[in-house]
């Protein structure tokens, strides 16, 4: 990536989308690790591990927006590997804010291995 070039498009609105997948994550996440009713243990835990994946999800993604290639890789391994949990936990509760999140991480980690988007992060010396 060079200064010269601009931002594509495709990276800003896979940042946007990684934002607002770690967003719903996060309120997920405090929904179920804060609830007054009668919670399970395990939901409480998982509860905790959606917020602190969505704050993890939420910094990569901002590192990526910067252009840093290493945390583009992350971004796309950490969005796959909550992409499964995703599946796994809406199935387990059958709730459609894990379908809606699952959807929010999915999209961007496929924008941002396109090929406009994969240019941008492509230094020119290897070119």
């Amino acid at each position: 990536m060079t200064a010269t070039q601009p931002r594509p498009r495709l990276v800003s609105i896979a940042f946007w989308c990684w934002l607002a997948g770690a967003i719903v994550l996060m309120l997920g996440g405090l929904l179920l690790a804060f609830s007054n009713g009668p919670v399970p243990v395990f939901f409480r835990g998982a509860g905790v591990l959606w917020i602190v994946a969505g704050a993890l999800l939420s910094y990569i993604a901002g590192r990526t927006r910067s252009g840093d290639t290493r945390f583009r890789r992350a971004a796309v391994a950490l969005s796959i590997a909550l992409a499964i949990l995703l599946a796994l936990f809406s199935v387990m509760t059958g709730g459609l804010v894990w379908l809606f999140a699952l959807v929010l991480v999915i999209v961007p980690a496929v924008l941002i291995m396109r090929p406009a988007a994969q240019e941008w992060y492509t230094p020119e010396s290897d070119v």
